[in-house]
């Protein structure tokens, strides 16, 4: 008899992205900083497409890159990510591509950059966390406090 091959769920189910707005920042400072290339951006000042034909600039700097959680460590020591993994274990979540065990991965990565994220809200920016899923792959997701934390101290939006 032969084996039938099982369906493979789509292992990465949302995607991360961190979307920054700054006055004047170069975004291609900010994509050597935080080592991500930028799916989108201008900077403050350089022209943009116009519908109406009059000419005009961008009036702030745009950033826009995404994070590859797929490659990230699964391995995570604090008590709030080990709660996270007991209680996703618990109910049968795939811990490792799950978006709360991916948020709570994140912070690795933001307090990495903490100093260049802090910079940018001191100087006017916004800093954003962007999670885009489908409603149908998503079910919902358990976010620790020490993890809300993080976003908070950095004034990163989760949206």
């Amino acid at each position: 008899m032969e084996a039938r091959q099982l369906h493979q769920p789509d292992l990465e189910s949302f995607q991360l992205s961190l979307r920054i707005r700054h006055p004047s920042l170069d975004p291609e400072e900010l994509s050597r900083e935080l080592k991500i290339e930028a799916a989108h951006c201008f900077r403050a000042g350089d022209p943009r497409a116009s519908r109406s034909g009059i000419a005009s600039v961008h009036p702030e700097s745009y950033w826009l890159g995404a994070l590859n959680t797929a490659n990230w460590p699964a391995e995570v020591t604090s008590p709030g990510a080990l709660r996270m993994l007991a209680t996703q274990e618990r109910v049968g979540v795939v811990t490792s591509r799950s978006l709360g065990w991916a948020l709570s991965l994140s912070t690795r990565y933001l307090n990495a950059h903490a100093e260049t994220l802090r910079r940018i809200g001191a100087e006017g920016g916004q800093v954003s966390l962007l999670v885009t899923a489908p409603c149908s792959g998503l079910s919902g997701f358990m976010l620790a406090p020490a993890v809300s934390r993080v976003f908070s101290d950095l004034g990163i939006t989760l949206e």
